[in-house]
């Protein structure tokens, strides 16, 4: 009798099943935290999380790859430099950039190491930096340049509130036939509706795109030309406002680089 009271007071946890409800309740009230504030906070704290997993988990793959384009770049002088940083207009409508390895020589061709680094995806690594720093999302509304985003009048603008994505909700919902009317109709969904879950799916049906080999363009219009070409060749601008739009962001891109190489010296 003493042993059958032992085992019915044994403690919750001692059992398999009992640990087992007890991580399930532990990751259910984790994933309900995370989804309720994941507007606010939780959604940066994931991009530093998993961006810092990816970082390290791939950094050995990096490290091969960057002493083999230093050594080529050495004897071949392909390159002007090993990385490239590409800016765009960002959240709260300020400069940010997203860097990759140059995979191009001095004539715009891509070498034989540029191709075998785009294949293995291994030239986008950096990307993981960027994320990691605050200068992107893993998901979020599409870099637009300068010139572009000048052009984007009203409600359209909503889409500068939040950080631009690797990969945004035009995964699930672009095509061949979307237009930049669509896309920021779909961005301003996104950022009222934005959500752990929404975030993940999109992630998820570009991995399961890609394992497919699904080469399909989802971003319509918007990957074929820029914002300021779109709406010249619709009429909506003439060629003028569309040269002055260019240059204006030009303009604002050298200004806010020299600004930068300023502050840093004086940092110095």
């Amino acid at each position: 009798m003493s042993n059958l009271l032992s085992d019915s007071s044994a403690p919750f946890l001692s059992q398999p099943w009992g640990l087992a409800l007890f991580i399930i309740i532990d990751i259910a009230v984790l994933v309900l935290i995370l989804a309720l504030n994941y507007k606010w906070c939780c959604k940066r704290i994931l991009d530093i999380l998993f961006s810092f997993l990816g970082l390290a988990v791939l950094f050995p793959f990096f490290f091969v790859f960057w002493i083999v384009q230093f050594v080529y770049n050495k004897k071949t002088k392909a390159y002007p430099s090993l990385f490239v940083k590409k800016y765009f207009i960002g959240k709260k409508e300020k400069f940010s950039y997203k860097t990759e390895f140059v995979c191009e020589d001095a004539d715009g061709n891509v070498t034989n190491l540029g191709k075998a680094m785009r294949a293995c995806k291994i030239a986008y690594y950096p990307y993981l930096a960027d994320i990691f720093c605050g200068r992107l999302s893993f998901i979020g509304p599409v870099p637009m340049r300068a010139a572009d985003s000048l052009a984007v009048k009203g409600e359209a603008r909503v889409r500068f509130a939040v950080r631009a994505g690797l990969l945004s909700s035009l995964e699930k919902y672009g095509g061949e036939a979307l237009t930049y009317a669509d896309m920021f109709e779909e961005d301003a969904e996104y950022v009222s509706s934005r959500s752990l879950f929404k975030d993940f799916s999109y992630f998820f049906l570009y991995l399961i795109a890609k394992i497919r080999g699904d080469r399909k363009n989802r971003l319509g219009e918007c990957a074929q030309k820029t914002y300021v070409r779109s709406l010249s060749d619709a009429g909506e601008i003439t060629e003028e406002e569309a040269q002055d739009l260019e240059k204006r962001g030009e303009e604002k891109l050298r200004q806010t680089l020299s600004f930068r190489e300023e502050k840093a010296k004086y940092q110095r």
